[in-house]
Protein backbone atom coordinates (compact mmCIF):
# COMPACT_ATOMS: atom_id res chain seq x y z
CA UNK A 1 0.00 0.00 0.00
CA UNK A 2 2.85 2.69 -0.90
CA UNK A 3 1.73 6.23 -1.76
CA UNK A 4 3.09 8.27 -4.29
CA UNK A 5 4.28 11.10 -1.93
CA UNK A 6 7.40 10.16 0.80
CA UNK A 7 5.34 11.72 3.55
CA UNK A 8 2.52 9.41 2.06
CA UNK A 9 4.35 6.74 2.64
CA UNK A 10 5.71 7.41 5.96
CA UNK A 11 1.60 7.81 7.13
CA UNK A 12 0.98 4.50 5.80
CA UNK A 13 4.12 3.07 7.34
CA UNK A 14 3.05 4.48 10.67
CA UNK A 15 -0.69 3.92 10.48
CA UNK A 16 -0.01 0.00 9.97
CA UNK A 17 2.45 -0.33 12.26
CA UNK A 18 -0.10 1.04 14.30
CA UNK A 19 -2.94 -1.66 12.62
CA UNK A 20 -0.20 -3.88 13.51
CA UNK A 21 0.16 -3.65 17.19
CA UNK A 22 -3.21 -3.32 17.62
CA UNK A 23 -4.18 -6.68 16.01
CA UNK A 24 -1.77 -8.59 18.34
CA UNK A 25 -3.30 -6.53 21.46
CA UNK A 26 -6.45 -7.66 20.53
CA UNK A 27 -5.72 -11.25 19.76
CA UNK A 28 -4.10 -11.75 23.11
CA UNK A 29 -6.34 -9.90 25.19
CA UNK A 30 -9.00 -12.19 23.42
CA UNK A 31 -6.68 -15.79 24.47
CA UNK A 32 -6.39 -14.42 27.70
CA UNK A 33 -9.92 -14.18 27.86
CA UNK A 34 -10.79 -17.45 27.01
CA UNK A 35 -8.28 -18.98 29.14
CA UNK A 36 -9.91 -22.02 30.64
CA UNK A 37 -9.99 -22.84 34.62
CA UNK A 38 -5.84 -24.14 34.74
CA UNK A 39 -5.12 -25.37 38.28
CA UNK A 40 -3.73 -23.06 40.17
CA UNK A 41 -3.98 -19.78 37.71
CA UNK A 42 -6.15 -17.77 39.63
CA UNK A 43 -3.90 -17.92 42.79
CA UNK A 44 -1.51 -16.20 40.97
CA UNK A 45 -3.20 -13.89 39.50
CA UNK A 46 -4.65 -12.76 42.84
CA UNK A 47 -1.27 -12.83 44.54
CA UNK A 48 -0.37 -10.86 41.28
CA UNK A 49 -3.26 -8.85 41.37
CA UNK A 50 -3.66 -8.69 45.39
CA UNK A 51 -6.88 -8.99 45.31
CA UNK A 52 -9.56 -11.50 46.51
CA UNK A 53 -11.65 -13.14 44.02
CA UNK A 54 -9.94 -11.83 41.06
CA UNK A 55 -9.24 -14.05 38.07
CA UNK A 56 -6.80 -13.23 34.67
CA UNK A 57 -9.31 -14.47 32.47
CA UNK A 58 -12.98 -14.87 31.62
CA UNK A 59 -13.18 -10.83 32.15
CA UNK A 60 -16.91 -9.80 32.73
CA UNK A 61 -18.74 -9.14 29.48
CA UNK A 62 -20.83 -6.63 30.39
CA UNK A 63 -17.17 -4.41 30.49
CA UNK A 64 -15.24 -6.56 27.81
CA UNK A 65 -17.52 -6.64 24.72
CA UNK A 66 -18.06 -2.74 24.03
CA UNK A 67 -14.51 -1.88 24.77
CA UNK A 68 -13.40 -4.90 22.41
CA UNK A 69 -15.94 -3.49 19.95
CA UNK A 70 -14.33 -0.08 20.08
CA UNK A 71 -11.00 -1.84 19.59
CA UNK A 72 -12.25 -3.59 16.62
CA UNK A 73 -13.60 -0.78 14.64
CA UNK A 74 -10.43 1.39 15.59
CA UNK A 75 -8.51 -1.48 13.99
CA UNK A 76 -10.84 -1.03 10.96
CA UNK A 77 -10.32 2.56 10.87
CA UNK A 78 -6.79 2.90 10.68
CA UNK A 79 -6.59 -0.26 8.19
CA UNK A 80 -9.25 0.68 5.63
CA UNK A 81 -8.75 4.62 6.13
CA UNK A 82 -9.88 6.62 3.91
CA UNK A 83 -8.08 10.09 4.33
CA UNK A 84 -5.37 7.61 3.81
CA UNK A 85 -6.23 5.87 0.48
CA UNK A 86 -7.50 8.97 -1.24
CA UNK A 87 -3.50 10.86 -0.73
CA UNK A 88 -4.16 11.83 -4.44
CA UNK A 89 -7.17 13.71 -4.03
CA UNK A 90 -8.46 16.88 -4.09
CA UNK A 91 -7.96 18.86 -0.22
CA UNK A 92 -11.34 18.47 0.28
CA UNK A 93 -11.69 14.71 -0.81
CA UNK A 94 -8.95 13.91 1.87
CA UNK A 95 -11.09 16.29 4.73
CA UNK A 96 -14.09 14.26 3.81
CA UNK A 97 -12.24 10.91 4.52
CA UNK A 98 -10.32 12.18 7.45
CA UNK A 99 -14.42 13.17 8.70
CA UNK A 100 -15.24 9.69 8.01
CA UNK A 101 -12.46 7.78 9.44
CA UNK A 102 -13.07 10.26 12.60
CA UNK A 103 -16.76 9.21 12.38
CA UNK A 104 -16.38 5.84 12.54
CA UNK A 105 -14.07 5.62 15.50
CA UNK A 106 -16.52 8.29 17.40
CA UNK A 107 -19.83 6.60 16.60
CA UNK A 108 -18.42 3.30 17.84
CA UNK A 109 -17.22 4.43 20.89
CA UNK A 110 -20.75 6.04 21.21
CA UNK A 111 -22.33 2.85 20.61
CA UNK A 112 -20.19 1.59 23.36
CA UNK A 113 -20.61 4.23 26.19
CA UNK A 114 -24.61 3.82 25.62
CA UNK A 115 -24.14 0.25 26.07
CA UNK A 116 -22.55 0.81 29.76
CA UNK A 117 -25.08 3.17 30.22
CA UNK A 118 -27.99 0.63 29.66
CA UNK A 119 -27.12 -2.66 30.39
CA UNK A 120 -28.36 -3.26 33.76
CA UNK A 121 -25.10 -4.96 35.16
CA UNK A 122 -23.59 -1.70 34.91
CA UNK A 123 -25.84 1.66 34.51
CA UNK A 124 -23.30 3.90 34.47
CA UNK A 125 -24.22 6.93 34.74
CA UNK A 126 -26.49 5.53 38.00
CA UNK A 127 -22.80 4.58 39.11
CA UNK A 128 -21.10 8.68 39.43
CA UNK A 129 -24.49 9.81 40.14
CA UNK A 130 -25.06 7.29 43.47
CA UNK A 131 -28.85 6.36 42.36
CA UNK A 132 -27.67 2.65 41.82
CA UNK A 133 -25.88 2.47 45.02
CA UNK A 134 -29.26 3.69 46.40
CA UNK A 135 -31.71 1.54 44.42
CA UNK A 136 -29.52 -1.45 45.58
CA UNK A 137 -29.24 -0.82 49.00
CA UNK A 138 -33.06 0.26 49.20
CA UNK A 139 -33.88 -3.16 47.64
CA UNK A 140 -31.70 -5.41 49.35
CA UNK A 141 -33.38 -3.20 52.75
CA UNK A 142 -37.12 -4.45 51.52
CA UNK A 143 -35.44 -7.91 50.51
CA UNK A 144 -34.19 -8.61 54.00
CA UNK A 145 -37.15 -6.99 56.05
CA UNK A 146 -39.82 -9.64 53.45
CA UNK A 147 -36.69 -12.63 54.88
CA UNK A 148 -37.04 -12.03 58.86
CA UNK A 149 -41.05 -11.59 57.95
CA UNK A 150 -40.98 -15.23 56.33
CA UNK A 151 -38.11 -16.40 59.11
CA UNK A 152 -35.94 -16.87 56.48
CA UNK A 153 -32.36 -15.87 56.67
CA UNK A 154 -31.24 -12.23 55.13
CA UNK A 155 -30.11 -11.92 51.99
CA UNK A 156 -26.57 -10.48 51.29
CA UNK A 157 -27.31 -9.65 47.06
CA UNK A 158 -30.24 -8.20 45.20
CA UNK A 159 -31.04 -8.29 41.43
CA UNK A 160 -29.29 -5.45 39.32
CA UNK A 161 -32.00 -2.74 39.33
CA UNK A 162 -33.02 -0.58 36.27
CA UNK A 163 -30.71 1.92 35.00
CA UNK A 164 -32.25 5.55 36.33
CA UNK A 165 -30.42 7.48 34.11
CA UNK A 166 -30.22 6.49 30.31
CA UNK A 167 -30.24 7.19 26.62
CA UNK A 168 -34.07 7.10 26.65
CA UNK A 169 -35.41 7.60 23.11
CA UNK A 170 -32.64 9.05 22.00
CA UNK A 171 -31.11 5.81 21.77
CA UNK A 172 -33.69 5.23 18.65
CA UNK A 173 -31.65 8.23 16.81
CA UNK A 174 -28.09 6.72 18.31
CA UNK A 175 -28.36 3.72 16.72
CA UNK A 176 -29.68 4.95 13.39
CA UNK A 177 -26.83 7.53 12.91
CA UNK A 178 -24.42 4.66 13.99
CA UNK A 179 -25.63 2.11 11.25
CA UNK A 180 -25.78 5.15 8.46
CA UNK A 181 -21.86 5.75 9.45
CA UNK A 182 -21.22 2.00 9.62
CA UNK A 183 -22.87 1.13 6.12
CA UNK A 184 -21.46 4.04 4.42
CA UNK A 185 -17.63 3.33 5.73
CA UNK A 186 -18.52 -0.20 4.35
CA UNK A 187 -18.97 0.83 1.25
CA UNK A 188 -15.04 1.25 1.23
CA UNK A 189 -14.14 -2.35 3.33
CA UNK A 190 -17.42 -4.74 1.88
CA UNK A 191 -18.49 -3.07 -1.74
CA UNK A 192 -21.32 -1.60 -2.72
CA UNK A 193 -23.35 -4.43 -3.07
CA UNK A 194 -23.16 -6.04 -0.03
CA UNK A 195 -23.78 -2.93 2.12
CA UNK A 196 -26.90 -2.11 -0.33
CA UNK A 197 -28.19 -5.53 0.84
CA UNK A 198 -27.35 -4.13 4.64
CA UNK A 199 -28.81 -1.04 4.09
CA UNK A 200 -32.05 -3.17 3.38
CA UNK A 201 -32.33 -5.30 6.08
CA UNK A 202 -31.63 -1.98 8.32
CA UNK A 203 -34.12 -0.13 7.13
CA UNK A 204 -36.85 -2.90 7.86
CA UNK A 205 -35.35 -3.53 10.71
CA UNK A 206 -35.77 0.23 12.37
CA UNK A 207 -38.36 0.82 10.04
CA UNK A 208 -40.06 -1.93 12.61
CA UNK A 209 -38.57 -0.40 15.68
CA UNK A 210 -40.08 2.38 15.18
CA UNK A 211 -43.54 1.26 14.51
CA UNK A 212 -43.03 -0.77 18.25
CA UNK A 213 -41.86 2.70 19.60
CA UNK A 214 -44.82 5.04 18.13
CA UNK A 215 -47.73 2.63 18.05
CA UNK A 216 -47.18 0.10 20.57
CA UNK A 217 -46.17 -3.62 20.04
CA UNK A 218 -49.79 -4.78 19.36
CA UNK A 219 -50.46 -2.50 16.46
Amino acid sequence: MSERTGEGTTHTDFGMKLVYWLTVLMVIVGLINMTPGIPGYDDLAQSILGMQGATFRKFPFEWFYPLFFALMMLIVALKHSIWRSWADRSPWMRRFGLFMDVALVFMACAISMTYLVEIEAICLIDQFSGDRARLIQESLQAERELADLLGMEPPTTVDDPKCVNNTGGWIVLLVGLAIMVFLSYNIKVWGLPLVLVAILIAAYTIGTVLVWYFHGPED
